[in-house]
């Protein structure tokens, strides 16, 4: 029995790259959900009590549609793999 070398770095490299990809946008939509409001004061700025106002601006709706999409690849990618990895889920 000889292993096919060039299959197994293929598989190694397949997996790295999407390995890779998942995180990516994974970590993109956790960014993208810290994404502050318009107007928004600096990270640095000092604050009193009277700036914890809980009803102010929110996160730009574009930012979370984003993210949530973003969510739903990473998901999808990864469940495409357990798929592919599970024999019984093949017709």
């Amino acid at each position: 029995m000889t292993i096919d070398w060039l299959a197994f770095v293929a598989v190694f490299v397949a997996s790295t790259v999407v390995a890779c990809v998942v995180v990516a946008l994974f970590a993109t939509g956790i960014r993208l959900l810290a994404t502050p409001p318009h107007g928004a004061r600096p990270a640095g700025a000092p604050r009193d009590e009277e700036m914890d106002d809980v009803e102010g601006p929110q996160r730009p709706r574009r930012a979370t549609v984003a993210a949530v999409v973003l969510f739903v690849l990473a998901a999808s990618v990864a469940l495409y793999g357990i798929y592919l990895i599970i024999p019984a889920l093949h017709p």
